[in-house]
């Protein structure tokens, strides 16, 4: 009789134990697909601010072909640096370490470059502006908010 009491004692802890590995396999699934979906999100604003400091290099070379003057060698040299520090950034390698600094290195430069351009910084940051990652701020969206 001794035998029949030992399996509803051990009852308890069985379940427990079946629970845990139920929780842990449920977990690592819901974890992949949280994780897959945070480094989609991230990857895409990530991708969305290198390419929006792309596209104001080359719409500032734009107004340089069209009137060589316009920038001071200071501001031309900003803007060569940041179209080398776009060029080189590792949008292919999401485990490259260094992403939140070189991040931190572009938003840095176009600041330079914005503030010697006298640009109104703040209505051009991609986090200022509607859409994936960025609030809902007052900064408008592209070209219409660059002023000279």
């Amino acid at each position: 009789m001794g035998d029949l009491f030992d399996s509803a004692l051990n009852l308890e802890e069985q379940f427990q134990q079946e629970g845990y590995e139920e929780g842990l396999t449920d977990g690592r699934r819901g974890g992949r697909a949280e994780g897959r979906a945070l480094g989609l999100q991230k990857g895409f604003e990530i991708g969305h601010e290198v390419g929006f400091y792309a596209g104001c290099c080359q719409l500032w070379r734009q107004l340089q072909a069209q009137e060589p003057a316009l920038f001071s060698q200071r501001v031309d040299k900003g803007i060569a640096a940041l179209e080398e520090m776009v060029r080189s950034f590792p949008l292919r390698d999401p485990k490259d370490e260094r992403l939140q600094d070189l991040m931190d290195g572009l938003r840095g430069k176009f600041k330079a470059v914005a503030a010697g351009l006298g640009l109104q910084e703040a209505a051009l940051l991609p986090e200022q502006q509607g859409g994936p990652g960025g609030g809902s701020g007052s900064g408008g969206g592209g070209a219409s908010a660059l002023q000279f």
